[in-house]
């Protein structure tokens, strides 16, 4: 301050010819920017398109990734890209997955697009995870229109939940315990496992006897009559029996 009048001083660097400083206050405060990249500052450019910046630095281990932000038209866009290899990820807003997918597939990853093989990559939220870009938990292969695990020794199906099976088999047992968007069901050789995320549990279903058993009481199964001697049988909650008297309707039958 001088002479009664308030001076105010900006310092900023220039590398090649582009002005080096923070990201603005639209894009730092934007649900997207905060859910994956939380209150991280970056030191970013100008890229050459219009109201676009790029980190000036690398990140992650190798430093060879970074990271490209776009705002126009009150939208958010994020980019991921790879120096090494030249891929082009771009961050999903987990709103396109809530009417398709499960709660837990939309609340527990952050969802990376890459163009070039046409798959999503279901990753941490946290960019700050110490494996950030390899530990990849579900990839959605839009060509085949499946999600599935990433793990080529035990790989589950996702089963769409506007599909008819899923719409079956939740509405004859599951709606009991619990709203759809906490059910889930991954598939593997005629084994689905069903999970219920908000109860933390589990049953697992085989299409070959066409019976679905606990996962918490692996001896007991989920009783096709649920009505326990009442006229509007069971609305909450599943009626379990033990697993010796469908076995012994297999084994008769096998005579």
């Amino acid at each position: 301050m001088a002479s009664g009048r308030n001076e105010a001083r900006i310092y900023m660097m220039v590398v090649n010819d582009h002005s080096v400083g923070f990201l603005p206050n639209n894009i730092t405060s934007d649900k997207l920017f905060q859910r994956v990249f939380g209150h991280h500052i970056f030191d970013v450019q100008r890229a050459e398109q219009d109201d676009t910046y790029i980190t000036k630095h690398g990140v992650h281990h190798d430093g060879k990734v970074h990271y490209e932000f776009n705002y126009r038209n009150y939208c958010l866009q994020i980019c991921e890209r790879h120096a090494q290899t030249n891929d082009i990820f771009e961050l999903i807003p987990p709103k396109c997955f809530e009417d398709e997918q499960a709660e837990i597939f939309v609340s527990n990853y952050s969802h990376w697009w890459n163009d070039k093989t046409k798959i999503v990559e279901f990753r941490p939220v946290h960019f700050q995870h110490e494996n950030f870009l390899h530990d990849i938990h579900y990839i959605l292969a839009i060509k085949k229109g499946f999600i599935r695990t990433n793990n080529t020794e035990n790989r589950h199906y996702l089963i769409n939940r506007s599909s008819s099976f899923f719409k079956n088999l939740f509405t004859k047992y599951f709606i009991r315990l619990g709203s759809e968007p906490y059910v889930y069901m991954l598939a593997k050789n005629g084994i689905i496992n069903i999970h219920l995320s908000r109860l933390g549990i589990a049953f697992k279903y085989s299409s070959q006897h066409n019976t679905t058993t606990s996962r918490e009481y692996s001896d007991m199964h989920v009783d096709d009559n649920q009505c326990f001697g009442t006229l509007t049988g069971l609305r909450s909650g599943l009626l379990l029996s033990v697993m010796a008297a469908i076995e012994l309707t297999y084994s008769t039958a096998d005579r």
